[in-house]
């Protein structure tokens, strides 16, 4: 299965500890477990997509949550596949809302546009997972980062 990766991030972290490589067409990509995975950095490339999974990787400003939590949302399997990386490496995660509508979800993170993704997501049945980390994102936020996008893709 091919999967897009979108960062809000510098996506440095991600080419290097992915082991992606430029593609003559200016882009990254790389593999893991058996899963093709392709770095963006348009936001538009997350439109019309089809007979792929998603990992969005963003920023989350202060709030309720504890320093260095990862905060998260997506489809089922792959958020089950996220807590299980996480209970590996010890770390803490919360599920959140990504809509200022009231919800089942303790915890929102006011994210509209990305908001919008997930329904035609969930619509179009395409996995996706977004996790956030709060500001700023250290070099150790950046290494858990991999290491569960990693984890996630290697299940």
């Amino acid at each position: 299965m091919k999967s897009i990766l979108y960062s809000e991030l510098d996506s440095d972290f991600l080419v290097q500890g992915l082991g992606m490589h430029k593609e003559e067409q200016g882009f990254f990509t790389g593999k893991i477990g058996r899963h093709e995975i392709e770095l963006t950095s348009s936001p538009d490339t997350l439109k019309n997509i089809e007979e792929t999974q998603v990992i969005y990787i963003g920023k989350a400003e202060p709030g309720p949550y504890r320093e260095g939590d990862i905060l998260m949302a997506g489809s089922d399997d792959l958020l089950d596949r996220a807590f299980h990386a996480l209970d590996e490496m010890e770390q803490r995660g919360v599920v959140v809302g990504l809509s200022t509508e009231p919800d089942s979800y303790p915890m929102t993170l006011k994210r509209e546009d990305l908001n919008q993704f997930t329904i035609e997501w969930k619509d179009k049945k395409v996995p996706y997972l977004c996790l956030f980390m709060g500001e700023p994102v250290n070099l150790e936020g950046q290494a858990k980062l991999v290491t569960i996008v990693r984890k996630v893709l290697n299940d």
